[in-house]
């Protein structure tokens, strides 16, 4: 695949599936001062794990942290995207968006934490719902890995006060 680079992917064919280099991503922070709230993040990447950490607030309307980056899943033949996280108990969401408008819908996975338990996920495109700004969207598109433009993670729903969530692994599984 001759954007590998581009895209922080690379491949280990043997096992049929690649992992995302989180180190070469360029992690973006959107929280929700975006629209007059006050709530704070920051992503500290480390070796090949990202750590999300802030304070979520519910003041001016305000009640979301997100960050994401861009990536293209665009011919990596994936059927499954898998993800390993060590959370606070709070519930999170996995965002994947198909196109590369800053605003608009995303495709989302919602997943409860542990405080302190390391938990993996394994999502087809299935196991995705459209929504735009907290409430699910009709659509009759159903997500397509290929199409995946960006990938982020967002705590919202009034979960206020202090989180912290490690991303410790993302991975594409090919289709065999």
């Amino acid at each position: 695949m001759k954007s590998s680079l581009a895209t922080g992917l690379l491949f280990m064919a043997a096992n049929a599936h690649a992992n995302i280099n989180l180190n070469q991503l360029e992690w973006m922070v959107i929280n929700d001062s975006v629209m007059g709230g006050v709530s704070n993040s920051r992503v500290i990447v480390g070796d090949n794990n990202l750590t999300f950490t802030g304070d979520v607030s519910l003041a001016n309307n305000g009640g979301f942290a997100s960050f994401r980056a861009p990536i293209s899943f665009e011919n990596t033949n994936i059927d499954t995207l898998s993800f390993k996280v060590v959370g606070d108990g709070k519930q999170y969401q996995l965002r994947l968006r198909v196109d590369g408008y800053y605003d608009g819908p995303a495709f989302v996975y919602h997943f409860k934490t542990e405080a302190g338990k390391e938990h993996t996920f394994n999502l087809s495109e299935q196991d995705f719902v459209l929504m735009f700004r907290g409430r699910q969207f009709e659509s009759d598109y159903q997500l397509r890995f290929d199409d995946v433009r960006s990938l982020g993670f967002m705590i919202s729903n009034k979960q206020a006060g202090d989180f912290s969530l490690q991303v410790k692994h993302i991975a594409l599984l090919q289709k065999v």
